[in-house]
């Protein structure tokens, strides 16, 4: 709702004064518009960006997603590779061996090399 002409509250010549006060606020008003249509635009912008953005991070989860079952695959089947020819009994044993051994990169950096 605009704002409100202010009126003057006695009779007598007041045209000019009027018209004064009428393009100061006229002037008021349309800066006033462009501010708001500046605000409202920019808001749009930014909304625009953050839906952008989740639809981006959301691609990224599914693709994560994938990765990540793909991965549980790989170490299920390595386990099931290396635990074949080992009785269960010995499986937890077996594996923290395995585990505990040093890697061929952890050999190097021992060696100084």
């Amino acid at each position: 709702m605009p704002a409100r002409k202010k009126t003057s509250g006695g009779g007598g010549n007041t045209s000019d004064a009027s018209k004064h006060d009428d393009d100061a606020y006229r002037e008021k008003r349309q800066r006033n518009n462009d501010a708001v249509k500046k605000t409202r635009q920019k808001s749009k912008e930014t909304a625009t960006e953050r839906k952008r953005n989740v639809e981006r991070l959301k691609n990224d989860n599914i693709k994560l997603e994938a990765s990540i079952k793909e991965v549980k695959e790989h170490v299920e089947t390595l386990k099931s590779l290396l635990l074949g020819n080992v009785k269960k009994e010995e499986h937890e044993t077996f594996l923290q061996k395995i585990l505990n051994e040093p890697t061929d990169d952890e050999d190097d950096s021992m060696d100084g090399t």
